[in-house]
């Protein structure tokens, strides 16, 4: 009978410890592009095109930013 050594646990697995996705865009509030943005405001206008602000990690953190998507 061949035992492995390897770990059987599921959680442990390289697909579960595996983080989501980054996505790179322009940050509004420090005017640059960067890995780890997310949208932050969304202005919606009834004509003509609307408006996204979104920001990475370092000035969400720095200005105390909270993505759209998280808020209640």
């Amino acid at each position: 009978m061949n035992e492995s050594t390897q770990d059987q646990n599921p959680e442990n697995s390289p697909a579960a410890t595996a983080a989501e996705p980054m996505t790179y865009g322009y940050c509004s509030w420090h005017r640059g592009y960067s890995a780890g943005i997310r949208v932050i405001e969304v202005v919606e206008q009834g004509t003509g095109p609307g408006r996204v602000q979104s920001a990475c990690g370092p000035c969400r953190e720095k200005h105390a930013l909270v993505p759209y998507a998280d808020r209640p």
